[in-house]
């Protein structure tokens, strides 16, 4: 038996997904999961350098960042049930938007929501591109939804899990430069994890499996910076702007 995937329900209406699922599960169970990981275990989704600050023509500062999926979860937010012959229309309220759920005191320096706006994950044959509304900002909406005759519908909203580990490069004295430990050569690094409650939602008349974990094919990217390229140098061998912004993200 072939069922349909979850990417392909998105976002239709509750008659429509009735259709779908029940054409798909005669004489059996719909195996769509609550949660989905990556195939091969956290995936690179994108990898770059933030800045921290900019003096032209003197010294530059960046965290160099790499973005990792880590799972993909349909979060009840609400259930219906009619218990009437005729069909019900009901309202569905959401709200999207990120937090930084570790690391937060990191934001500021180096952007964390920004550097999610308009990034692009391939998962399977879907393509799902964050909108400011889901990184930068935050949205509450609305959607008008019909529970069929004698039917419970689960609404369903689609929370991304991320983690960001980075570490920091400085540009200065003709060069650039890994920021290393106070007294030491062992580089500066710095992990912020990420939740993102996303506009994607899913409205069924089976509820989704939570006990098991479905996985996806997640595309990945290579890593944009290498330690490796570059000499580090201890905290206290940093320019003084340096080290001021390292104890400003408390690393």
């Amino acid at each position: 038996m072939t069922l349909p995937s979850v990417s392909s329900i998105i976002g239709q209406t509750v008659s429509d997904v009735k259709s779908v699922l029940l054409s798909s599960i005669v004489g059996g169970n719909f195996a769509g999961n609550v949660t989905y990981k990556p195939s091969g275990g956290d995936a690179l989704v994108k990898s770059g350098r933030s800045t921290i600050y900019i003096s032209p023509g003197d010294e530059a500062f960046y965290a160099a960042v790499d973005t990792y999926l880590i799972d993909a979860t349909w979060v009840p937010q609400t259930t219906w049930k009619n218990t009437t012959a005729a069909a019900q229309t009901n309202t569905a309220q959401y709200t999207t938007g990120l937090t930084v759920t570790a690391g937060s005191d990191i934001t500021a320096a180096v952007g964390i929501a920004a550097a999610y706006d308009g990034l692009s994950i391939t998962m399977d044959a879907s393509v799902k591109t964050f909108a400011d509304y889901e990184t930068t900002d935050s949205m509450e909406k609305v959607v008008m939804l019909d529970v069929p005759p004698l039917s419970t519908v689960t609404f369903y909203q689609r929370k991304y899990r991320f983690r960001d580990t980075m570490f920091f490069i400085l540009d200065a004295w003709n060069a650039e430069w890994n920021a290393g430990s106070w007294g030491g050569y062992d580089i500066t690094r710095k992990d912020c994890a990420v939740e993102i409650m996303s506009e994607d939602y899913l409205t069924t008349v089976i509820p989704l499996n939570g006990t098991t974990t479905g996985t996806m094919v997640v595309n990945t990217v290579s890593r944009a910076e290498q330690e490796s390229a570059r000499v580090t140098r201890t905290r206290e061998s940093l320019t003084e702007r340096a080290k001021e912004a390292l104890d400003s993200i408390v690393v």
